[in-house]
């Protein structure tokens, strides 16, 4: 699920979800290689945010992983993560 407006300079992207069974396989990595590519094309794209709980089973480090960092922000009681496009 993606927040896409052109209009706007930032995309979200609001979850992605992949089941336990199909995790560890490259799935989700692979969907957010062509979110990204796709996400790039849009007009006037800045950066792609995602917003991940924290502890353990926190998929932050896979989004680390892609490149996202944290920015300071909460999304409720989510960390924001951010990536520069």
């Amino acid at each position: 699920m993606l927040y896409d407006n052109p209009d706007e300079p930032i995309y979200f992207l609001w979850r992605l979800m992949v089941a336990a069974s199909h995790q560890g396989k490259g799935y989700g990595r692979q969907a957010i290689v062509h979110l990204i590519e796709y996400v790039k094309t849009r007009p006037r794209v800045t950066e792609l945010l995602v917003s991940c709980h924290e502890g353990e089973g926190s998929p932050e480090g896979f989004y680390q992983a892609l490149g996202f960092r944290r920015n300071g922000q909460m999304e409720e009681d989510e960390v924001v993560l951010s990536l520069p496009l």
